[in-house]
């Protein structure tokens, strides 16, 4: 499992009164990483949203779940890099990596599929998923070579070890540009199993909701309070200072997610002697999460890809700017 905690995800998650907001993947990104980078200008958005279409399109790929696909008909054929290079003009977007790990992900994903079995591990999602994020120009570590990572909150130890960290290799000790969960199962429940977890609501058809704070604390369906505790383990490892970017991975539906905790709540959580700390609106930490996308879908891929390059040429910015 991604990460594990010495205190309760949900006991902790309840008293850091989470706020929740919902944004898509591109503006979640470029709002954490337009405090460290050069912006993208107009019309390199317009072309990014181009390049999704055409480096997403992964042979017009398009299925619910991984039981769908005849691997037998799979044909990922290695790009030709020369037509690429004439339609991607972001100099930031490493055309030869793409070519190179269309390859590796259709030989994985043949791999996976070939033996038909009835249940896929994590292990196997997790290489799926590693190999997706290296298409688009992310640099990825992934278990058992990640360490664990650790807060203090109410003087407690909070602890992780992610499933896959997209890290910066420009930076030796805020290295994380992302932390990633992987799981082989997926959460749909709207029931609450238990006095003390988050209460799982669909969002998606009405988004609003969240706003309405009925209960102590939620979280938006899909997510779990388990994530939070990944990223604020990891807080400290951001490549932006205050915030961090996560995505969790149920099967091949992914969200994303960024948790922004003020230095000032940090050191009063950190403090506080007590299991609970009285914070102001304006202080309560904030978790910006996606819908979820299923990166075997093509139009949701899309999503995924143009968030992923963003995150990509945003990244090579910031590492040429300081």
């Amino acid at each position: 499992m991604a990460g594990c905690s010495e205190t309760s995800s949900g006991d902790l998650l309840e008293k850091l009164e989470m706020r929740f907001e919902r944004k898509s993947p591109t503006d979640i990104i470029t709002e954490h990483m337009s405090v460290v980078a050069y912006n993208l200008m107009r019309d390199e958005i317009k072309n990014l949203e181009e390049v999704a279409d055409i480096l997403g399109s992964l042979n017009n790929l398009n299925h619910e779940n991984l039981h769908e696909i005849n691997f037998k008909g799979l044909n990922f054929v290695k790009p030709v890099e020369e037509n690429l290079r004439y339609s991607v003009t972001l100099k930031e977007i490493n055309i030869s990596k793409y070519s190179t790990f269309v390859n590796k992900f259709g030989v994985s994903l043949w791999y996976v599929l070939k033996g038909k079995q009835p249940v896929i591990s994590e292990a196997k999602y997790r290489c799926l998923f590693e190999q997706f994020l290296q298409m688009f120009g992310i640099e990825v570590m992934a278990q058992p070579e990640i360490d664990m990572e650790s807060t203090e909150i109410f003087h407690r130890k909070v602890s992780s070890r992610a499933d896959i960290v997209c890290f910066s290799p420009k930076d030796v000790e805020k290295y994380s540009l992302a932390v990633c969960k992987v799981k082989n199962e997926c959460c749909f429940t709207d029931v609450e199993t238990e006095p003390s977890a988050p209460k799982l609501r669909r969002t998606e058809d009405a988004p609003q909701r969240i706003q309405i704070r009925k209960e102590k604390f939620s979280l938006p369906d899909g997510l779990h309070a388990q994530h939070v505790g990944d990223l604020l383990a990891y807080l400290d490892k951001s490549v932006c200072k205050e915030a961090i970017l996560g995505m969790t991975v149920e099967k091949t539906m992914v969200t994303f997610t960024r948790l922004l905790v003020k230095d000032e709540t940090m050191e009063k959580l950190q403090r506080s002697s007590s299991d609970s700390v009285k914070l102001k609106e304006e202080e309560r930490p904030v978790l910006y999460y996606s819908k979820r996308y299923n990166y075997l879908l093509l139009e949701d891929r899309k999503e995924i890809v143009k968030a992923l390059l963003t995150l990509a040429v945003m990244e090579k910015r910031r590492a040429k700017k300081s």
